[in-house]
């Protein structure tokens, strides 16, 4: 048993089970499909093994926060719960880590994530479900001929599942499918897991119940070898991460048969120093310069899907009250503000309104939206649908968004 145990980034959800607060803890990077259900105790108990405390500092440290001694024999059985579903900083995690990335790189594509529980993993199923977020009451309506002279420049649409955020995905790949074809989607996804550089790609074609989407591997590898660092050193990331994924099978429901660049974004507000801007930041500044000049090079219509959701607020994130009326209505005049800024193509704007406030709102689009903004330049566009999905009983709130980009 690991001497000073270290959980590793999981998901944890919080929930009610029989009147009482629980939380489920899975396995962000799917290297198990094992999930625990934590009472409140067991979750300190979790948040304290960080890797500088034994188990007996553990014990101590729990004693003195909440005055209940928890015995050495149920603090043991909890790490070895933990270490079952390789949910530990440790040698059986990092074996199983490897093997799972020599899978993956063995793949011919990158298999569908998130087809049977996300999304149907049936063709038929798949598309009445996507067309019928075109038509439900908030909807846009369904596609009708093409009103844009040239492909649309950019669209800013969620990641979130698609249940809770579908119509507000229609209002953005209505406008898509009502401009002409363009020869390439740029995706820029957000990574949800830590990477070792700022930006990740993949050169893997996306396999989904739609049939196969290509990847431009010419395009990539021309990007890549203009970056100052190496591109695919995260391609790991692409695994199971669904900001991408999500936007292929809308692009796959509309066109048909289409080209990609598949490309995650990470977070950087914590390098960089309070009104600061991002381009000061040489992989930041280098991937900007090298999108944009390979884009000058391939020299065809290029569309950029901006995969991003916007507030993350309450429990779940950490957060210490449930969201309220007034925590929703705040929510909802930030995001917009942030949005507006999005469609008036100002990038550095958008990100100094979240350095303001310290992205108390937990915003993950930023990335993405900046490089999106950088690379297109001046740009005009229109806020199309906004949404806000509160979770149980109003323990927590996802935001997102839809922004077109002529």
């Amino acid at each position: 048993m690991d001497e000073r145990p270290k959980v590793r980034a999981i998901d944890i959800m919080p929930v009610q089970v029989n009147g009482q607060p629980h939380f489920v803890v899975r396995d962000p990077l799917g290297l198990t499909e094992r999930v625990l259900l934590l009472t409140a105790p067991a979750a300190m108990l979790v948040s304290l093994m960080d890797g500088t405390r034994t188990l007996r500092e553990v014990q101590v440290d729990f004693w003195r926060q909440t005055g209940v001694l928890v015995m050495s024999d149920q603090i043991e059985a909890l790490v070895r719960q933990l270490d079952e579903c390789l949910l530990l900083d440790n040698e059986r995690f990092q074996d199983a880590l490897e093997q799972a990335k020599r899978a993956y790189r063995a793949e011919a594509v990158r298999p569908a994530a998130l087809a049977g529980s996300v999304y149907p993993d049936d063709a038929e199923a798949l598309r009445a479900m996507l067309d019928s977020f075109f038509v439900a009451p908030d909807g846009p309506g369904k596609p009708d001929g093409i009103r844009y002279e040239r492909p649309l420049r950019a669209i800013v649409v969620p990641h979130i599942d698609l249940q809770r955020g579908g119509v507000t995905y229609a209002w953005a790949y209505r406008d898509l499918a009502e401009a002409p074809l363009p020869s390439l989607f740029v995706i820029l996804g957000i990574a949800h897991q830590p990477t070792e550089h700022l930006f990740a790609a993949t050169t893997k074609d996306f396999a989904t119940p739609l049939g196969i989407a290509r990847t431009d591997q010419e395009f990539l590898t021309t990007l890549a070898k203009r970056c100052p660092f190496d591109l695919f050193a995260d391609e790991f990331a692409h695994r199971q991460e669904h900001s991408v994924e999500l936007q292929v099978i809308w692009l796959q429901h509309l066109f048909g048969q289409v080209r990609i660049v598949p490309i995650l974004c990470a977070g950087f507000e914590n390098l960089l120093p309070a009104g600061q801007s991002p381009m000061t930041l040489s992989e930041v500044a280098g991937f900007v310069e090298a999108l944009r000049a390979t884009l000058r090079e391939f020299g065809e219509p290029v569309t950029f899907i901006v995969s991003v959701d916007l507030s993350h607020v309450g429990l779940r994130f950490g957060d210490r009250q449930p969201v309220t009326a007034q925590t929703l209505r705040w929510l909802q005049t930030q995001d917009r503000r942030f949005l507006q800024l999005v469609a008036d193509g100002d990038a550095e704007g958008s990100i100094a309104l979240l350095q303001r406030e310290g992205n108390a709102r937990r915003v993950d689009a930023y990335p993405a939206v900046y490089v999106a903004l950088k690379v297109l330049g001046e740009t005009k566009g229109l806020i199309r649908h906004y949404g806000q999905s509160v979770e149980g009983r109003g323990e927590s709130v996802v935001t997102f968004g839809a922004v077109t980009l002529p």
